[in-house]
């Protein structure tokens, strides 16, 4: 949509390139490459790896993030830190992640991860049913923990959910279920709302309860959007619906252009509830600084 700027929290690639293992000529192609599709600012999110290729992709993106706020952005979405969504999930709700390389969710893990690169770090996806102290330890350092890939009952202190209802418990009418505490409480929600991980239904029941300064529009795009080719995605194959062999949905094929193009079409959404939902939210949940402000909105 013409005049509506995007900002993305959560997107693992497109275009055939995947953010855990991209160069500094890849990711400045995407970057290129989603500033035509308005999607002005994104958090390029992070699967479970082995912790120095973590390093590698987090050194990579402070490089260029760094590079950006020397002068303006040239046409490229601006990088706004890094979504560790991988290693500290629970392996029972692993998803198409691998499992292998999850860590328990504390401070010395933590650190062991993300080495001296942990200033680029913004949002770590964590399960807090499994947290020992990195919880407390995020927030004090201003990055923002959130509850996803979790069997847990509560958010405990966690400021949003990951792509919600989808790698968690399912609402229950008599259990509890973060779910559920994430529709009711006053934290942030992400949601693919790409009528595939989420329903129609699902999120006109979202809208009535949820207030939309408090909804994130994200598209969890995996590296096979735009690209219509089947990708390896976390040692998986993934087809060009987004699944791996066993049938197990990944992320969407869809950037976040695509998806609020069709849900203003569709009439689900209108313009403003974009604006909302797909830049404001993300500029107040991330805390933004003026000059990154700026260059978003040029």
């Amino acid at each position: 949509m013409d005049n509506i700027f995007l900002i993305d929290n959560h997107i693992h690639g497109s275009f055939g390139i995947n953010f855990n293992y991209s160069n500094y000529i890849e990711t400045k192609f995407v970057l290129k490459e989603l500033y035509k599709r308005n999607i002005r600012g994104i958090c390029p999110t992070l699967v479970g790896e082995d912790c120095k290729k973590i390093q590698n992709q987090l050194a990579l993106f402070k490089k260029i993030k760094q590079e950006q706020t020397l002068k303006t952005c040239e046409k490229e979405s601006l990088i706004l830190g890094v979504h560790l969504e991988g290693t500290f999930l629970n392996p029972d709700k692993s998803g198409i992640q691998d499992k292998e390389v999850f860590l328990v969710p504390n401070i010395n893990n933590y650190k062991k991860l993300v080495g001296d690169y942990g200033s680029i770090v913004k949002i770590v996806t964590l399960a807090p049913e499994l947290d020992e102290d990195l919880i407390d330890y995020l927030l004090n350092k201003n990055i923002k923990p959130q509850a996803g890939h979790t069997l847990g009952e509560e958010l405990k202190n966690c400021c949003a959910t990951t792509h919600h209802f989808n790698a968690m418990n399912p609402i229950h009418h008599r259990n509890k279920s973060i779910a559920l505490q994430g529709l009711l409480k006053d934290n942030y929600i992400e949601l693919i709302a790409d009528l595939i991980h989420c329903s129609r239904d699902i999120l006109s029941l979202v809208l009535k309860i949820k207030p939309k300064n408090r909804i994130m529009l994200i598209s969890d795009s995996l590296p096979s959007s735009n690209y219509n080719k089947d990708i390896i995605f976390c040692n998986k194959k993934i087809n060009k619906k987004g699944q791996d062999e066993k049938g197990t949905l990944a992320g969407s094929n869809q950037t976040l252009d695509t998806i609020v193009d069709n849900l203003v079409n569709k009439k689900i959404l209108t313009k403003e509830d974009i604006i909302q939902m797909g830049f404001k939210n993300q500029i107040s949940y991330l805390n933004l600084n003026d000059k990154e402000i700026d260059i978003l909105n040029k």
